[in-house]
């Protein structure tokens, strides 16, 4: 029986479907981790959060697996999170392949910065998004109008040019804010130069294996970041800077360094968080996380701050503010009813790196 028979068979006979389900059972071992918190609020976030990264990888692997035919969609947005997702990005996504040639056209819009990376790996295997290309708007010609055009392919081409290798097999946009009330996100889309006429109907074999993929994305995502935050743990409360290494390996926007950390605090506890000063940069942000390294709910509540919209002392130094109750500082962010989660600091295209010092002290001593 040939591999196409099998699955064609694994199809009828309803084994494939038993088989994701299956494997689905299994990732829900993450959840139930040794050094995971263990009350039921955090436990009930951690399926949550399985849910939501398995409706992205749908996504990916079944609803938008046709390079040939591509689509930018969200694979993050208010309420599907992973990975430390940024408040201030409108984070976009489209499967493409290193094989096929394509057009991105766009419209600049207000908004802060525009990048490009293209990936030749994805959580499922090995825990990598490895790049295989990258262009933002310091680099990107745009028209009078700020109408623009980029060339997506393997092979090098004139003007606006995002690289790709045959491995590549996503494309990942990231738009970021200043503000978000007064700015507009770049209008784009997409051709696959290579093809042409409508989608084929859909294919049983393909979406057997998309099926397969999918969960295994799932399983992919939720053991490297549960690993990443069980490292953190041996620092909590304290800010790091991420090794530079280890975020390009997962797609990491190689123009950021990164500071990740575990926050734990007490009730009438804070965390506070200096810098001494800001150096020059394109931006900055600090953002407060669960424990699963999804971000707090920023449409209601106010957790996370930036260059835009952070206060600054007198003397360049900033000082910003964890905690469950609000102790009247300016740069204040919400636990939003958690306990402990992650933390993260984003320097971009910063003329130096500057270490954040953190300190937790009783809210009382803030008043």
């Amino acid at each position: 029986m040939s591999d196409v028979d099998r699955i064609e068979q694994s199809l009828m006979d309803g084994g494939a479907w038993d088989a994701f389900c299956d494997q689905l059972k299994q990732v829900g071992r993450h959840v139930l981790r040794p050094e995971v918190p263990a009350d039921p609020f955090t436990r009930a976030e951690g399926y949550r959060y399985l849910t939501r990264v398995l409706r992205s990888s749908f996504d990916i692997f079944t609803e938008h697996a046709d390079p040939a035919f591509p689509v930018i969609y969200r694979p993050c947005d208010e309420m599907v999170k992973y990975g430390g997702d940024d408040p201030d990005k409108y984070l976009q996504k489209c499967v493409v392949s290193g094989a096929l040639d394509y057009r991105i056209r766009g419209t600049r819009g207000t908004i802060q910065s525009v990048s490009f990376l293209t990936q030749g790996s994805n959580f499922g295997q090995g825990g990598t998004m490895l790049p295989t290309g990258f262009l933002d708007t310091d680099t990107l010609q745009i028209e009078e109008d700020g109408t623009f055009e980029i060339l997506v392919s393997a092979k090098e081409q004139p003007g606006n040019w995002l690289p790709m290798t045959e491995d590549s097999q996503a494309l990942l946009i990231r738009q970021t804010f200043g503000d978000r009330s007064k700015e507009t996100i770049a209008e784009l889309e997409i051709e696959c130069l290579s093809s042409s006429g409508a989608p084929d109907p859909l294919d049983p074999v393909k979406f057997a294996e998309g099926l397969a993929a999918a969960v295994g994305f799932l399983d992919g995502t939720a053991n490297l970041f549960g690993d990443w935050v069980e490292r953190y743990q041996a620092h909590p409360n304290a800010l790091p800077q991420e090794d530079p290494e280890i975020t390009s390996r997962v797609g990491g926007d190689p123009a950021i360094a990164y500071f990740n950390s575990y926050w734990t605090l007490a009730e009438d506890e804070a965390l506070v968080i200096e810098l001494d000063h800001v150096p020059p940069c394109r931006a900055w942000s600090l953002q407060v996380c669960n424990y699963w390294m999804e971000s707090l709910d920023y449409r209601y509540h106010r957790t996370n701050v930036n260059k835009e919209t952070a206060h600054v002392e007198a003397d360049g130094s900033v000082r910003i503010v964890i905690s469950a109750k609000d102790p009247g500082w300016p740069n204040w962010l919400t636990t939003a009813g958690h306990t402990n989660g992650t933390f993260l600091f984003r320097l971009v295209k910063a003329d130096e790196v500057v270490q954040p010092k953190t300190r937790v002290v009783k809210v009382s001593e803030l008043a």
